[in-house]
């Protein structure tokens, strides 16, 4: 999973330079920290806690002053351990041990953004993504891995958030926002991994 997100960025970062140099018009790249928290069925049945390891970052094409449409990725790390307990075996036997749960997602979705005030101080923004989501999850009891499941999903995040220029008509910018991440996810009677987050980070032009 590591491997795919280097990959991954790497290679978005290298076809930004190449697009770049073939357009007149400008693209930005924006890079975030991103918290979420699980909600839903997510929630009660396989992780409560906060995930503090995450980031999202997309690849936009101003269409206009306002309307602007490219692609995003991202990852989240989700981790919850349980309290040791007795739980059954698929050989019909039990065992006393303690469970985690461990969940990854790289959304990798088609995105447009509309900013409401695109010469403001403050310039407030709303977006939606759509496309398919990468889950990798794991269940283990005590050391050992009792369930594993990697697959590709739907995915959506519809977000909202501001973008604050360094100068007066600059093109970089601190971006601040929030989104909620709408990830279908069946297996083993578990469905769902809805989330929702806030991200902080940078946006810049690439000429």
């Amino acid at each position: 999973m590591k491997s795919f997100k280097i990959i991954f960025f790497t290679l978005l970062v290298a076809g930004t330079g190449l697009w770049a140099n073939a357009q007149d018009q400008k693209l930005t790249l924006n890079l975030n920290y991103s918290v979420n928290s699980p909600v839903g069925n997510f929630k009660s049945n396989l992780v409560n806690n906060t995930s503090w390891r995450g980031w999202n970052a997309n690849l936009l094409y101003n269409v206009n002053h306002q309307f602007s449409a490219g692609l995003e990725t991202g990852f989240n790390d989700f981790h919850q351990k349980f309290p040791r307990e007795v739980y059954p075996t698929k050989g019909g036997g039990s065992i006393s041990a303690v469970l985690s749960n461990s969940i990854q997602t790289v959304p990798l979705m088609v995105k447009g953004r509309y900013t409401l005030l695109p010469t403001g101080l403050i310039q407030p923004y709303v977006g939606l993504g759509i496309g398919g989501n990468i889950v990798s999850f794991n269940q283990y009891l005590g050391e050992f891995s009792s369930t594993q499941k990697t697959g590709f999903y739907f995915a959506s995040s519809p977000e909202a958030g501001i973008s604050v220029p360094f100068q007066k008509n600059g093109s970089s910018a601190f971006t601040l926002g929030g989104k909620y991440n709408i990830m279908p996810f069946h297996y083993d009677g578990n469905k769902n991994l809805d989330n929702w987050g806030v991200y902080a980070g940078i946006k810049f032009t690439i000429r």
